[in-house]
């Protein structure tokens, strides 16, 4: 190969610290920031991942292009808070624009919906459980019973009886646990959101099929069942669009069913696989549903722009009402707009401008994603010729492979990927099912990535496993 490497030489972090403690040290004189930088660049460039590389097929981190640099120079050298009023009009409305693009492309009116940029999917996931849990646990929500709270424990501030919104009195009143509904291939955010609101006692797994998939029929079964023994509240299923560790995509329209028939909020987390609302052949593929979504959180900076400050994840949803009732404290209406009283943050940085380098461009960008959709199934096509049995199933550019020497135990998925990583090539182990040889997983996520890229890594795989 002679492409850019992704993977460098691997250094203790603890020497690393202390090398540029020692190195920045200010006690005799000062620095200058030419010197700060250049010490950076250096370490940087000799042990970091460089996710500009073709061969970035393990981290979901989209590479750089001129167009996002550029945007990302100009909102930055203007330092725009965008959540002030009145104070930058002008990169105000450029977010906005950017956003009524978003949910567009994701099927929500944005004349009634709502979203906003996030600092990643961790805390759009967040955002979408707080959200849902004004919305669902609450007197409005007929199917949680008046017996799953104490009234006695809904007062105002002088006492007086007011109906149960948790937003108001959250979990004091209730005698019912509220529970989210997941399963094994769901997001780790899920769970670390639980522990800062609900508690993780309140996660219930549901089963999944044989793809991974999860199963609308057990979700069902599940929510009734936690309903009628009267110790749970149902308020939130989590489905998942191109899941971390396999690529899955949950039947997003028949578990949509699910949750209008048991009153429960429809968050999807499509962090990376959302990029698909850009192609038309694979919105059809991956999509079928997502119209459906109370909401769902996407990742721009995994499929569109690189990581700046300020984040690029996002939160999108049907119901700007139930945002509004979750964090407005300006004690009157606001706009959609209003990010500081529609969102988590107070200072919010100018994202949009970024973004929409990449969607002014819409018939280039459904090509990209398509192409990069059949370099997944070309790689798909070489795995298999070279006797690897892939262990997901998934429309996505996410591949995870097993081999028979695998199998036998002859060689692990952790051994490949630190032998692909001397080669240059990132990638990952991810063990997909309880009992089973881990996998490897490799995925399409560099736009620099080609046919001959796909060739090369196949090649040296095949040198490892012999």
């Amino acid at each position: 190969m002679n492409r850019i490497p992704c993977t460098r030489p691997a250094a203790s972090f603890e020497k690393l610290h202390q090398a540029i403690g020692e190195t920045l040290d200010t006690t005799a004189a000062d620095l200058s920031p030419e010197t700060l930088l250049d010490v950076f660049k250096a370490l940087a460039d000799k042990h970091d991942t460089d996710v500009n590389s073709p061969f970035n097929m393990g981290y979901y981190c989209i590479d750089a292009d001129v167009a996002s640099l550029a945007a990302l120079d100009e909102t930055e050298r203007r330092a725009a808070n965008i959540a002030v009023e009145g104070q930058h009009p002008a990169a105000l409305a450029f977010e906005l624009h950017s956003v009524e693009r978003v949910l567009s492309a994701f099927g929500i009116d944005p004349a009634t919906g709502h979203g906003h940029y996030t600092s990643g999917g961790t805390e759009a996931n967040l955002t979408a459980m707080i959200v849902a849990l004004g919305d669902r646990i609450s007197h409005r929500n007929r199917k949680l019973p008046k017996s799953a709270y104490d009234p006695g424990l809904c007062l105002d501030a002088d006492g007086k009886p007011q109906p149960f919104e948790y937003v108001h009195h959250g979990v004091v009143p209730l005698k019912v646990r509220p529970t989210v509904y997941v399963t094994a291939q769901t997001h780790a955010s899920i769970d670390k959101n639980a522990r800062t609101l609900v508690g993780i006692a309140s996660i219930r797994d549901v089963p999944m099929d044989k793809d991974l998939r999860m199963n609308p029929r057990a979700l069902e079964r599940i929510i009734v069942a936690d309903r009628k023994s009267g110790r749970f509240a149902p308020f939130l299923v989590v489905g998942t669009v191109g899941a971390t560790g396999s690529g899955i995509v949950d039947p997003l329209r028949r578990i949509a069913d699910v949750c209008a028939r048991q009153g429960v909020w429809l968050h999807v987390d499509a962090p990376w696989g959302g990029i698909a609302a850009f192609s038309p052949a694979l919105k059809k593929t991956c999509l079928d549903g997502i119209e459906l979504a109370d909401s769902i959180t996407f990742d721009p900076h995994k499929t569109l722009v690189p990581l700046g400050a300020g984040g690029s994840g996002m939160f999108l949803t049907r119901h700007r009402d139930a945002v509004a009732r979750s964090f407005n404290v300006s004690g009157q209406p606001v706009a959609t707009h209003d990010y500081a009283y529609m969102s988590l943050q107070g200072s919010r940085a100018n994202n949009g401008l970024r973004v929409l380098s990449q969607l002014v461009e819409p018939r280039r960008l459904a090509a990209r994603v398509e192409r990069e959709a059949r370099l997944g199934d070309l790689l798909r096509r070489k795995l298999r010729a070279s006797g690897w049995t892939i262990a997901s199933k998934t429309p996505l550019p996410v591949v995870t492979a097993v081999h028979p020497k695998m199998a036998a135990g002859d060689i692990s998925a952790a051994t490949i990927v630190r032998r692909l990583a001397k080669a240059g090539i990132l990638a990952k182990a991810e063990t997909l099912r309880p009992g089973e040889t881990p996998a490897l997983r490799l995925g399409i996520i560099s736009r620099r990535t080609s046919e001959a890229d796909i060739a090369a890594v196949v090649d040296v795989l095949d040198s490892i496993v012999g």
